[in-house]
């Protein structure tokens, strides 16, 4: 393990200092000032919650496992320790990133600054072990937050210090992988130590958190034959299709997908009479890499083919394994360190009025990707890098501040009826990407393949009202005014002007109470996502593509309706939601090929996308007096391309990426009061990548496939303290793509200590 960062050594020196500091002090009842705050949030919008002890029932090995059952969601992780786990609620797909919202007691990780699978949240800044409980809000329905909640927020609340603890966690797992000609076994695990303490007002909560993994082969190497001549491969080339049905040649994989993560964790409090104050610091230091490209093609002599080939009985038609003189067989390294810091303070100001303020700081410390030219056993490799066919790309500068400001009181002018929440919010985004051609044998970079970047900042003010008229009647009323502004901004060394938008975002919400536990409540907002920076203004090409930003879009300008029943149950709860959303100047990623062959990409708005969806959610413990706890629910969803200007033959069409229909289930089954059995089911329905729904192929890469994955989880606690679980997770080895492949059959086997 590397320590020469001072950050790290100072946290690794915190967390066995504090092990030595062990108390016995009884725990103590915690009460959080500031809870009262916006409490409409989770009322006037659809909301899912899962506990700790309900996460203990899945396969977690990442904190996004602990949403993978909630409805109407989806977090592409492509296998365990993947970088890029985009999130998709509702009506907004995975690679809409900027549509939805991740926080960590109250600390953002979501990842506002790109898009795409680049645009995924810091999921591995916080680790399984911390996890007190998960929170789904769906929809902008709340004042409390942006017009990027128009898919949703995501609430991750960590475990409170009440006692002395220390927890260890271990956890193994292993994938059978037999796709194409690749067939081997990827295997990982992860380590969690923890300390935690409560010492009079003061509590301290400390950790670290290694994963380590081989992941699955990402990408599928395939092409199609031009007129010329090549050598000869003998064996190795798989006769297929691509998502669109065409006639292809695969011929390699991308390798396996190695990531490490070593995560370093401290959380202080501290009250003070009305006063509670909080700080937190993660730091995180990833390292991923695809270094063992897996090349199928081998020549009469048996050799591998690392250029262009022929097959036998077609001489005449050459097949390339390069693009624009990169060939695929290239090897890629990643590193990036990250430092997270939250600073909060809460105030109970009088009786009735609360206070709360928190200030939040992401820094890219280190952010480098290398791939070189060729592959290292290509006899190619000194010539491909000498011609500067390899790249680097760096992110310096980058990161975001962020503040906000909220008061309120649950008893406006002494009428417990009514409640008011006022607050205010300021954030900073700031990106710099600058990439080059590089000789990856003697480091020396080439000329730049376009750097770019720029400041994205947004001011608001909201408040949220609401008022209980009687038993029967509740209204709630929300109001949020945002001023954005794009700066200091530039596209291949040239600067972009200052621009600035704004726009009033009203929110309603009105309930009915029938009876005292059936609620009706119909709740409508308005919502603006503003543009951000890499959809402005990155502006690249790697040779087979090139990404154009587009400085002039507009915000995403969406309405948004949900209409809920919702019956408590004892232990349990039943709920429908039907919904309706129409957002236009969607913003959406375009590919087009030029007359070179070339892929180019831009940010472009399709005026108006329409989604309309309704979920039924059934929880419920003790199943029919049972031994069994259920948690299902059911989402169908049609969205759809109601109007498009640029190019109305796809008005119609199904929106990428979100498919019409997705199941969840949990069933545990409590065999004693130390052990318990679950299964887990995940269907998804298909869908497309194409805004004109071209790729219809499926189980091939590319494609976006119906799949059921179906999981199993034991649990034993064996003593005080330490507990045996093994598990697995897609029992059936359902094969599926989401573009690429999702993981194979998966075991798992952990242990945890706690004392």
């Amino acid at each position: 393990m590397k320590t020469k960062n001072p950050i790290k050594k100072a946290l690794i020196v915190s967390i066995f200092a504090s092990l030595a500091a062990q108390a016995n002090d009884e725990p103590e009842t915690i009460t959080v000032i500031g809870d009262g705050l916006f409490s409409d949030t989770t009322q006037i919008s659809p909301t899912s919650n899962i506990t700790a002890e309900e996460l203990a029932f899945t396969n977690i090995t990442t904190s996004e496992d602990a949403i993978a059952y909630e409805p109407g969601l989806v977090v592409r992780r492509r296998f365990i320790g993947d970088p890029n786990g985009v999130i998709g609620l509702r009506g907004s797909n995975e690679f809409q990133g900027s549509r939805s919202m991740v926080f960590v007691d109250g600390m953002p990780v979501h990842y506002h600054l790109q898009t795409r699978w680049n645009g995924s949240p810091r999921w591995s800044l916080v680790a399984p072990g911390e996890i007190a409980q998960a929170e789904v809000i769906y929809g902008p329905f709340s004042a409390e937050y942006s017009g990027n909640a128009m898919g949703g927020v995501v609430n991750i609340e960590t475990k409170t210090p009440t006692e002395s603890r220390t927890r260890i966690e271990t956890q193994f797992f292993s994938q059978d992988y037999d796709v194409l000609a690749t067939s081997d076994r990827f295997t990982g695990g992860r380590f969690f130590i923890s300390n935690e303490n409560r010492l009079g007002d003061f509590n301290y909560f400390v950790s670290y958190n290694r994963l380590d993994n081989d992941g699955q082969p990402q990408s599928q190497f395939f092409t199609t034959g031009k007129e010329g001549e090549a050598t000869i491969a003998e064996t190795g080339f798989i006769r297929g299709i691509d998502s669109k049905g065409n006639s292809v040649v695969y011929y390699g994989d991308s390798g396996p997908e190695e990531t490490q993560t070593d995560l370093f964790k401290l959380k202080l409090g501290y009250e003070l009479d009305r006063v509670q104050l909080r700080a937190s610091i993660a730091y995180e230091q990833r390292d991923r890499g695809q270094q063992a490209p897996n090349n199928y093609l081998r020549g009469q002599d048996g050799n591998p083919i690392w250029g262009s080939f022929s097959l036998p009985g077609e001489p005449s038609v050459a097949y390339s394994t390069s693009s624009f003189g990169t060939s695929a067989f290239q090897q890629r390294s990643h590193e990036r360190d990250s430092l997270l810091l939250g600073l909060g303070i809460s105030s109970q100001l009088t009786e009735s009025w609360e206070l709360d303020a928190f200030y939040s700081r992401f820094d890219i410390l280190d952010d480098v990707e290398i791939r070189s030219g060729a592959n290292a056993l290509d006899p190619n490799f000194a010539v491909a890098n000498e011609n500067f066919r390899g790249r680097i790309t760096e992110i310096d500068n980058t990161g975001w501040d962020i503040f906000d400001l909220k008061i309120g009181t649950q008893e406006l002018a002494g009428n417990p009826n009514a409640r008011l929440s006022l607050g205010v919010h300021y954030d900073s985004y700031e990106l710099e990407v600058n990439p080059f051609r590089f000789n990856s044998i003697s480091g020396v970079r080439g000329r730049s393949r376009g750097a770019s970047g720029g400041e994205a900042s947004t001011s608001a003010v909201f408040a949220q009202m609401g008022y209980t008229l009687n038993d029967t009647w509740d209204f709630a009323l929300g109001l949020r005014y945002e001023d954005w502004t794009s700066s200091d901004s530039f596209t291949s060394d040239v600067s972009v002007g200052k621009r600035s938008e704004s726009g009033v975002s009203p929110k309603l919400s009105i309930a009915r109470f029938l009876g005292d536990n059936v609620t009706l409540r119909y709740s409508a907002a308005r919502a603006l996502r503003f543009p951000i920076v890499e959809e402005l203004f990155r502006n690249e090409s790697s040779g087979a593509r090139i990404f154009d930003g587009n400085a002039n879009l507009k915000p995403e300008d969406g309405v948004h309706h949900n209409l809920s029943w919702e019956r408590q149950l004892e232990d349990g709860l039943l709920k429908v939601n039907l919904f309706y959303e129409e957002v236009g100047d969607t913003i959406f990623n375009f590919s087009a090929s030029n007359a070179n062959g070339q892929s180019i990409s831009t940010a472009l708005p399709v005026d108006e996308v329409t989604t309309k969806g309704a979920e039924f959610i059934y929880n419920q413990q003790a199943l029919f007096g049972s031994l069994f706890d259920l948690r299902f629910n059911a989402t169908f969803v049609d969205a759809s391309i109601s109007e498009n200007r640029l190019n109305p033959e796809i008005v119609g069409k199904q929106f990428p990426r979100i498919p019409k229909s997705r199941v969840n289930v949990l069933l545990t089954y409590h065999v004693s009061e130390t052990v318990n059995v679950s299964t887990g089911a995940r269907y998804s329905s298909n869908s497309f990548n194409e805004l004109d729904n071209s790729d219809t192929a499926s189980n091939v890469f590319g494609a976006r496939d119906d799949y059921l994955f179906v999981n199993l989880k034991a649990n034993w606690q064996v003593a005080n303290g330490l507990s045996l679980g093994a598990g697995v997770d897609n029992l059936f080895n359902d094969e599926a793509y989401v573009a690429h492949p999702w993981p194979a059959r998966t075991v798992f086997a952990n242990a945890s200590f706690e004392f």
